[in-house]
């Protein structure tokens, strides 16, 4: 191949290698605005969701009071179960490994 055409075909990988990162930098700019504008998105909505909860509510004026306060219940009893459980497991555990030297003793 004469000089020429090997310059020639290296001018060309070049520019494609640099047309395929510029692209790429561009899709990831694009990627991390929309995660910003997701985030932003969010943060509002979890800051609208506290207002709504500080407001004071007129449950007790309304006929689903008792609904509400079963939902509170139900919500206390569910974040109480998991705690349960693991205490369960360990004691579990414990049981298990006693069994263990007791039988590695024998």
């Amino acid at each position: 191949m004469k000089n020429a055409t090997k310059i020639k075909a290296g001018l060309l990988l070049t520019s494609l290698a640099c047309a395929a990162g510029a692209t790429a930098a561009l899709v990831l700019l694009q990627k991390k605005r929309e995660e910003e504008v997701y985030h932003e998105a969010e943060l509002k909505a979890m800051d609208e969701l506290e207002e709504m909860m500080r407001e004071d509510s007129d449950c007790a004026s309304c006929a689903c009071a008792d609904e509400c306060d079963a939902a509170d219940m139900q919500d206390a009893f569910d974040a109480g179960a998991p705690a349960e459980d693991t205490a369960d497991d360990a004691e579990a555990e414990e049981d298990d490994e006693a069994e263990e030297e007791k039988s590695l003793e024998d």
